[in-house]
């Protein structure tokens, strides 16, 4: 719901609330990882974009990945 039918656009409120939307919208979405992969509040309120790149990457690494491989006979025992 618009705060204000003639805003279109983040760019269109003052500097302070579009930040406060941002932010709210990054928590929201980080807020949906599992606990134990969200980051610390230090990189999400005092951390700089770079760290919260860094902590996302290493996050979602595929070196930290790990895969398992089901094999699914058709044949009925």
């Amino acid at each position: 719901m618009p705060l204000d039918p003639k805003i279109v656009s983040l760019s269109d409120t003052p500097h302070t609330i579009s930040f406060v939307i941002r932010k709210r919208q990054q928590i929201d979405n980080l807020n949906e990882l599992p606990k134990d992969k969200r980051p610390t509040d230090d990189i999400i309120w005092d951390g700089t974009p770079e760290e919260m790149d860094e902590w996302i990457e290493r996050v979602f690494s595929n070196k930290y990945k790990q895969s398992v491989d089901i094999d699914i006979s058709d044949i009925e025992e």
